[in-house]
């Protein structure tokens, strides 16, 4: 029996009984055989919980009354999938949720891992925590995307601390080998006598006949009957009324349903709802505001009446109504228009995006809204011609015609132009343009630089089947020439694309046949941080630690600085973490050494090799490192490191020099917002707060520490609570009761 992930006081009866706030007593009452089994999944062995059922059964109440019963030590990740879903979309929603409602005490190990769903997976396995992934309308998710998804909550179910929970209409469990362990659960219609009871709740009178009409009509989907309801209520008709309309209308019911209640709303509110049902997306009023100019008070009159309902810091369409009115809706945005936000969205960071979003998915946004198909279908389908179908606007046709006059030469080059702006998109147009002139190429070195162009734009895309295919014909070619080292490289990128799509099997194997038979000493030392990394992933630290040792001894004159600096840097971390000290400090220094102002590296090792010195009392030298460190993260914009140096250094800055002090600490803050980290935030507002206090300015420290005592309570740690509070009581000493009263009325 695996261990329970339910609150210590959860029993079944109150679970099937009482209806929580997430779900509807009728659903409730109307589910029990499927509760049982959702409740049985979160005390047993099973790793993947799947609701699925019909648009509008309750899939959602299901799974929400569900998660409310979990323990208090879990840490549940929401996502809601639509057309445009990525895996990259999906690893930073979850990063974004882990930041927020976990903490780490040393994040130098975190920040030494490069990518995001590596930085999950530490977390995964650093914390002691149950963690459950939620992903609502699975199938919605396009199927070439599908894939990658699914290879990942595979690879989640390895974990014990981990169980996830998949709503869809429909699940194939073909998908799922026979070694996973997994509950499906079936979310019914109402049953007959449950329907009419919600029929009379609302004050519906109902004929024996008229209740099988309706419920053959609407075949018991509670949103079915739901709307079906609003509509009689709103337009005062009787059950007969509502029937007849119905059946003069001439429409199929879901049809008649979807449209009648489509025209209870009208003006700005139809046209925001509008935006809703044909974006592939989530939207927020942030998004409203930008391309529409929609006021608030939409959002709440539309979640109010079931038009949309909010899931984390996004709204979505109730998915009935958008399967219903998504053809008849005309586009409320010119695509022009659309294309111009996504593009100016993708120049910007994640966490400054209106919403969480990765550039991938943008790209094929923008793609999209041009009529581009990224996606070389038919050249993979048959492995034989280099096409790539598109479906062209006029516009794009131009830009054919102004690609069409540059030699080979010029649009290789324009190529990497785009490439190195991150425009992936445009680079796929602009390689497949010097494949059509494939003839002029053949017998060069030009048409295999291409198609390796081709493999590292897809890898960017992570459409990483296309990326494969032109990784496999570069080998052939190189098979042919000969040229073994070629071939090697080749193998590691292939081993990357395996590592990256959860393949984890795969990569290991060609990474372990490399480090066997490569005499590349690049391959080698790449091979070998790969290996570290995911033996660091799975919590292996001792196994990483020899892997990145193993690394070392291929370093040359000839490697590339990112390279040894990461090399160096985790195997220093490592070897801090197992206290052997001298290594640690020789190889931060070699980090620090190799002259890479812009590597993050380099900055880590200023960080962490202070915070050694700090540890063992060394104070002078720790206040010089975390001094260069800012520096470092400054030239990188890195709003965390330059946070956490500036914290440091007000700790280790002489108390008397107040100006000084209360220049880092609103720095430090300032950084600390942008981040978005929790702890940051938390911690940079409790030392902005203490310096105000020292100065004195003890009405400025009451607002630092307001902000965080106004905080929901379950956010804060006891820790930083009842720090809070003794700060606030100290305040209330020096100000006096009745000048602290006045300014904090409401105070506790």
């Amino acid at each position: 029996m695996g261990k329970t992930f339910l609150t210590a006081t959860a029993n079944y009866e109150d679970f099937s009984t009482i209806a929580s706030k997430e779900i509807n007593g009728h659903v409730l009452k109307n589910n029990d055989s499927g509760l049982k089994k959702a409740f049985t999944f979160f005390q047993g062995d099973n790793k993947i919980l799947i609701l699925s059922g019909f648009a509008g059964v309750g899939k959602k109440q299901v799974a929400e009354h569900t998660l409310s019963y979990l323990d208090k030590g879990s840490v549940i990740l929401r996502f809601v999938c639509t057309e445009s879903t990525k895996l990259d979309d999906i690893h930073l929603s979850f990063f974004k949720t882990l930041k927020q409602k976990t903490s780490i005490k040393d994040t130098s190990e975190l920040d030494a891992i490069t990518n995001i769903n590596d930085k999950i997976d530490y977390i995964f396995s650093k914390l002691d925590l149950n963690f459950i992934p939620v992903l609502y309308n699975f199938d919605s998710i396009k199927e070439d995307n599908r894939t990658d998804v699914v290879n990942y909550i595979l690879n989640l179910a390895q974990r014990d601390n981990i169980k996830s929970l998949l709503t869809a209409t429909v699940f194939d469990t073909e998908l799922i080998p026979e070694n996973i362990k997994y509950t499906k659960v079936m979310i019914k219609a109402l049953s007959k006598e449950i329907f009419e009871t919600y029929l009379r709740d609302y004050g519906i009178k109902v004929t024996p006949a008229m209740l099988d009409q309706l419920y053959r009509l609407s075949r018991g989907y509670f949103f079915s009957v739901c709307i079906a309801v609003k509509i009689m209520i709103n337009q005062e008709l009787s059950m007969n009324d509502f029937i007849v309309q119905y059946t003069n209308s001439g429409l199929k019911f879901d049809d008649f349903l979807s449209k009648t209640y489509y025209r209870l709303i009208v003006g700005t509110t139809k046209s925001a709802f509008n935006l809703f049902v044909k974006l592939h997306h989530g939207l927020n009023l942030k998004i409203l505001q930008t391309i529409g100019s929609y006021p608030e008070v939409i959002l709440k009159t539309l979640s109010e009446n079931f038009y949309i309902n909010k899931k984390g810091d996004l709204y979505y369409p109730s998915e009935f109504l958008k399967s219903q009115l998504e053809e008849s809706i005309g586009d409320e945005i010119s695509n022009k228009r659309l294309v111009s936000y996504y593009e100016k969205q993708a120049e910007l960071p994640p966490e400054e995006r209106d919403f969480l979003i990765s550039r991938p998915s943008l790209q094929a946004l923008i793609a999209h809204y041009s009529g581009v198909d990224i996606t070389p279908e038919q050249e993979v389908a048959t492995n034989s011609q280099d096409s790539n179908t598109q479906q062209e606007t006029t516009e794009e046709k131009n830009v054919k015609l102004d690609l069409e006059n540059l030699s080979t030469n010029e649009l290789v080059n324009k190529a990497i132009e785009f490439f190195n702006t991150f425009d992936y998109i445009s680079t796929i147009e602009v390689l497949t343009a010097v494949l059509s002139k494939k003839e002029e190429l053949l017998g060069s070195n030009m048409l295999y630089t291409v198609y390796g162009m081709l493999a590292q734009t897809y890898a960017k895309l992570n459409k990483w089947q296309y990326a494969l295919y032109y990784y496999e014909v570069l080998e052939n070619h190189f098979k042919i020439l000969g040229k073994q080292d070629s071939i090697d490289m080749v193998q590691y990128e292939k081993a990357n694309i395996y590592y990256l799509s959860y393949r984890i099997i795969d990569s290991i194997k060609i990474l372990k046949s490399l480090t066997n038979t490569s005499k590349n000493n690049s391959v080698l030392s790449q091979s070998y941080i790969l290996l570290g990394n995911i033996a660091l992933t799975a919590s292996n630290k001792e196994l990483a630690l020899q892997y990145y040792k193993d690394g070392i001894k291929f370093i040359d004159d000839k490697t590339e600085k990112s390279v040894k600096l990461e090399l160096f840097f985790k195997y220093a971390i490592l070897s801090d973490e197992t206290n052997d000290i001298n290594n640690a400090i020789e190889f931060y220094q070699k980090c620090i050494e190799i002259n890479d102002e812009k590597s993050k590296y380099r900055a880590l090792a200023y960080s962490n090799l202070a915070d050694l010195f700090y540890d063992n009392e060394l104070f002078e030298e720790a206040k010089e490192c975390f001094e260069k460190a800012y520096v470092s993260d400054k030239e990188n914009d890195n709003d965390y490191g330059m946070y956490y140096s500036l914290s440091k250094l007000i700790e280790l800055s002489d108390k008397k020099d107040k100006e000084n002090l209360l220049k880092m600490a609103l720095e430090s803050k300032q950084h600390a917002l942008k981040t978005q980290d929790f702890n940051a935030i938390v911690d940079s507002t409790i030392k902005l707060g203490d310096v105000y206090y020292d100065y004195p300015e003890p009405e400025k420290a009451l607002t630092e520490y307001l902000e965080l005592y106004k905080m929901d309570k379950e956010d804060l740690s006891e820790y930083n609570l009842k720090m809070v509070k003794s700060r606030l009581e100290d305040i209330r000493a020096r100000l006096g009761k009745e000048k602290f009263e006045e300014l904090v009325p409401d105070y506790e």
